[in-house]
């Protein structure tokens, strides 16, 4: 059985909400150290303050790139990229083009996922690519999987949560289409998302992170559960 602080790594936090002030981040940071999650994602005004507050935790501080919408100038989301690697920020998400992608041009899709990838790497990140996943047929969501494993991207992930959720299905298309050492992050999951749920994921699906608002208390949770256990 995992233990709590193996659990724990399995967890992305992530705060995107608009009106967060600097009190809630310094807050959020404080659980993201206590609870010891792989990482901590906010709004990119803010990650240069969660990667100061995470210095020398262990926790990783995030930056989301192109987030929620994804149709933003290639130079810009690259441009942001550079920044908040200059900052501290330590694994990266960017959201693809969404509606690029739907037309066809995946050439363009490609392209921008390498570039982004490029310079989280020269810089020692991770790189994660958000699908948004409620968009895309099977069938996309396998040659994307295919096209960010070829990038060397470290994670695909599911959603922003701005959308509709990510079912079962969307995470075997991925996990089928997996090569060389990318893995499966799931995110956009609803409020109501369990300690159960997570348990499911990892156990049925290989998912190797999960991100969360949700996080500290899921983790919590499962402290509970293996002290009633024992």
């Amino acid at each position: 059985m995992r233990t709590v602080a193996d659990f724990a790594q399995h967890f992305d936090l992530a705060l995107h909400q608009q009106d967060a002030t600097r009190e809630v981040i310094l807050g959020y940071c404080e659980v993201a150290r206590e609870k010891k999650v792989s990482a901590f994602y906010t709004n990119p005004y803010w990650s240069p303050l969660v990667a100061q507050e995470l210095k020398g935790s262990g926790v990783r501080a995030g930056g989301a790139l192109g987030f929620p919408f994804g149709a933003y100038l290639t130079e810009t989301k690259l441009l942001e990229t550079e920044r908040l690697l200059e900052a501290g920020c330590t694994t990266m998400d960017m959201v693809i083009n969404i509606g690029e992608l739907k037309a066809g041009n995946w050439k363009m899709v490609g392209e921008e996922i390498e570039a982004f990838t490029s310079l989280c790497h020269q810089a020692g990140a991770w790189a994660k690519i958000i699908f948004e996943v409620c968009f895309l047929t099977q069938e996309e969501i396998a040659r994307l999987t295919r096209i960010c494993c070829e990038a060397g991207v470290e994670f695909v992930k599911t959603a922003t949560g701005q959308e509709g959720f990510p079912d079962f299905q969307d995470v075997e298309t991925m996990q089928a289409n997996l090569s060389g050492t990318t893995k499966i992050k799931v995110s956009g999951v609803p409020r109501t998302f369990s300690m159960a749920a997570a348990l499911f994921l990892f156990d049925n699906y290989d998912v190797a992170l999960i991100g969360t608002r949700s996080a500290g208390k899921i983790v919590d949770q499962y402290a509970r559960f293996l002290e009633s256990h024992s």
